[in-house]
């Protein structure tokens, strides 16, 4: 069995995979879950969340551009690279090999990923949607911060409407237009969407996609076992 960890922004999820690459398990968690019968532990850490992995005898690889990947690399400053987003192509490219992709992360920050003839050739990172009903709340004085919900209307006719509407309509055109941009660009690009806002993007996209919730988990899966665990 593997451990899959991915430690973000906002919350840490996990997952356990069979061998064979089966998920048998996944969910959040606030402390390292148990480790019995555990082969190996894949990480991709963003957060704040402190994990001890000293005292573990199983054997841990943290993601990074320094790891063996099934991908080259032409990001100028691959040091810097999210270790999430790095999983996230790995497990595009895992489930649709010798494909060009465009993954789209919808969690605390909404991150465009685009691999291309194997080549890992960069992307975009832009504020999250519960990030731009913050930010209204934080660089304004009177505007109250409104937590995500679904609205069918563009036009809100009062201020907690005109919010929702006013951020979810900026959120979902900008993802629409991306994407467009990018098929222009590359016609057989195969789209993921994933993250904790992909739900929402998933109902709405009229573009053909593939909604995967534990894209960067079978990233890190099939990392560790390309990397010999």
């Amino acid at each position: 069995m593997f451990l899959t960890l991915d430690i973000g922004n906002t919350r840490t999820k996990f997952a356990r995979f069979s061998e064979e690459g089966t998920v048998l398990e996944s969910g959040n968690c606030d402390s390292l879950p148990e480790t019995t019968g555990c082969k190996a532990i894949g990480v991709a850490n963003v957060g704040n969340a402190a994990f001890d992995f000293s005292a573990t005898p199983v054997p841990v690889l943290e993601i990074s551009h320094k790891a063996k990947l099934p991908f080259t690399i032409a990001y100028q400053t691959p040091e810097t690279l999210g270790a999430d987003r790095l999983a996230g192509v790995a497990g595009a490219a895992f489930l649709f090999p010798e494909k060009d992709l465009l993954v789209v992360d919808a969690g605390t920050c909404l991150k465009f990923e685009l691999l291309r003839n194997n080549v890992y050739e960069g992307g975009s990172i832009a504020p999250g949607l519960k990030m731009r009903y913050r930010a209204l709340k934080t660089f304004t004085e009177r505007l109250p911060e409104i937590g995500h919900r679904p609205v069918e209307t563009w036009i809100g006719d009062t201020t907690e409407t005109a919010i929702l509407s006013g951020v979810q309509a900026g959120f979902l055109q900008e993802v629409t237009g991306r994407i467009g941009a990018f098929l222009a660009e590359t016609t057989s690009l195969q789209v993921f969407v994933t993250g904790g806002d992909a739900p929402f993007l998933a109902e709405r996209l009229k573009t053909k996609i593939f909604a995967e919730p534990l894209l960067v988990h079978y990233g890190l899966y099939h990392t560790l076992r390309l990397n010999g665990y």
